[in-house]
């Protein structure tokens, strides 16, 4: 039982999706996004120190080709860092180039040692990496990442006791472990548990029914797309969702049903704003979906809307009643977008009870001057 515990436990961790933006709330929502910035930014000018200390020792790179692409590392290291200080917002495909090119330079560092246990020692900076992985993104991306570092050393390795013919093995041995030990266990042990906690931390976020967005989760995620909007100078749109003749069909069909509706309402909106709105289930039978873009969007999104229903248990149509209110960028600072949201909200469900007033099954859309 235990080993099928363990072995549960870790498919699902293999499993989970990229905690990149989970992780990125989180550290926005405690403040910490300029720290954890300047700690990768720090472990880039460590890198950048190493390799040019290396240069002035025997045991480092020392030949003119070797010497030439020990340089160009320090270089584009230089250049790694200097961009991640200066962006403002740094996106997942950023990350993942991040990600890439540590693994190519810390390898390629390695070979350029004229002694190989001196590059050996430089695996462990691979546990840098690993530890990166390990918050921001997810277990396959760490996989990888311990294939490619297995490879690594063990071409170090076989190296030092084949090519070299290094006759302390014990010492090898120890080595290897050591470094080991650094470049796998600690990653992995990371990724492991904080992906369970983050998972724990993530189902606070989401309502039950739907696997929206609850209130809480909306709150955290509203505050990151409304930085978005800021850099970006968008527009940023609020819709209040409410489903027509709800309580109708509950009395008459009962809860059970009832969900049933909910969840059909609630995939049927995610179609209707697409993959970067949030979506919230916020009570009963109210959703709330923000989004930014430009003024295209949003009539696209109240023509979607216009022409939701899903079907009910009599077969009938179930409509919607949507208010929806926005505010055109650009916005001066970020507070500015956070400030205007709560109006927002407010518009939006004064929209929304003017669509129920009309009968239901319509879309009020209210401009800047209403």
């Amino acid at each position: 039982p235990a080993f099928r515990l363990i072995s549960s436990q870790l498919v699902d961790w293999y499993r989970r999706p990229d905690q990149f933006d989970t992780f990125n709330r989180y550290l926005a929502d405690k403040g910490l996004t300029v720290a954890s910035r300047f700690l990768v930014v720090c472990s880039l000018v460590l890198v950048t120190v190493i390799m040019f200390l290396t240069r002035f020792s025997p045991q480092g790179p020392t030949t003119p080709h070797a010497r030439t692409a020990n340089a160009v590392i320090i270089v584009i290291t230089v250049m790694m860092a200097v961009a991640l200080s200066t962006r403002r917002n740094l996106s997942r495909s950023w990350s993942y180039a991040f990600v890439l090119y540590s693994e190519v330079g810390i390898a390629a560092a390695m070979l350029l040692y004229s002694n190989p246990l001196a590059a050996l020692a430089h695996a462990v900076m691979f546990s840098v990496i690993g530890g990166y992985i390990a918050f921001f993104h997810n277990a396959r991306i760490q996989t990888l990442h311990m294939l490619w570092v297995f490879v690594v050393v063990i071409g170090i390795v076989t190296r030092i006791s084949v090519v070299e013919n290094y006759s302390d093995v014990p010492v090898l041995i120890a080595l290897t472990v050591l470094v080991g030990a650094a470049i796998y266990v600690i990653p992995f042990a990371c990724q492991f548990i904080f992906s369970i906690l983050g998972t724990d931390a993530l189902n606070s976020q989401l309502d039950p029914l739907t696997g929206l967005l609850n209130r809480r989760g909306l709150a955290d995620e509203v505050r990151l797309l409304l930085e978005r909007s800021y850099a970006n100078s968008a527009l940023v749109v609020v819709a209040a969702v409410d489903i027509d003749r709800f309580k109708t069909i509950n009395d008459e069909y009962g809860h059970t049903v009832g969900d049933a509706v909910i969840e059909k309402v609630g995939s049927r909106l995610v179609e209707c704003a697409g993959p970067a709105a949030l979506i919230a289930r916020i009570g009963g039978d109210e959703f709330i979906i923000v989004d930014s873009g430009d003024q295209r969007s949003v009539d696209r999104l109240e023509q979607e809307l216009q022409r939701s229903t899903v079907t009910a248990p009599d077969h009938s149509e179930v409509a919607l009643s949507v208010g929806i209110a926005k505010v055109a960028g650009p916005f001066e600072s970020p507070d500015d977008a956070l400030i205007a949201y709560p109006t927002l909200l407010r518009r939006a469900d004064r929209a929304m009870y003017a669509a129920k007033a009309r009968g239901g099954h319509s879309v009020v859309l209210l401009t800047e001057t209403d």
